[in-house]
């Protein structure tokens, strides 16, 4: 009888031990024009959104579009993202990095930290001109894989909606004190 009891047990936790699949953790990037003159470059790591660059590419270097969606080096630890403003893999004149574990981004040779992933517009140079936003993210994204592209694409989109200095972005924002009146 003992016997019995044990085997059901095995059993018991051997079907059980399928039935908490966890979720997979997808990792990627995309681009794509927000509108005239205004890009976006956007990647998420282990199904969270990492970091959204919005960005106007120079007038003074060639720009590429095919290749403006950053580049993944997939490591257990944390993913990182490698790409270029001007849309060149090799020898770009605008590179940029992102470690998304470390919330490191690295823009014209300037780093910024962050938590909870980064918004950032940016005017390409010379010089650069960088402005970083304090939007909140969304936590992770859908359960299916297959659906972490088009869910990340419109959570870009809300985000671009919903943040009135990306709405007017490229203009200059008006300054926060009026100029002091010289006597």
């Amino acid at each position: 009888m003992k016997s019995r009891w044990v085997m059901l047990a095995a059993f018991t936790i051997l079907c059980a031990s399928g039935c908490s699949k966890s979720v997979p953790l997808t990792t990627g990037t995309n681009a794509y024009k927000v509108k005239d003159g205004v890009w976006v470059s956007y990647g998420w790591s282990k199904s969270r959104l990492s970091y959204i660059l919005y960005f106007v590419p120079s007038t003074t270097f060639a720009f590429s579009e095919d290749a403006v969606a950053a580049r993944v080096k997939y490591t257990k630890e944390a993913d990182t993202f490698e790409g270029s403003f001007d849309g060149y893999a090799d020898k770009s004149k605008a590179p940029y990095k992102i470690d998304a574990k470390a919330g490191l981004v690295t823009l014209d040779g300037k780093s910024y930290r962050t938590s909870n992933g980064a918004v950032f517009l940016v005017n390409v140079g010379p010089p650069t001109k960088v402005v970083q936003l304090i939007v909140p993210l969304i936590a992770t994204g859908p359960k299916n894989p297959e659906e972490m592209a088009d869910f990340m694409e419109t959570e870009v989109k809300r985000v671009t909606n919903d943040n009135p200095k990306i709405k007017a972005f490229p203009q200059e924002p008006p300054p926060e004190k009026p100029p002091a009146k010289k006597k």
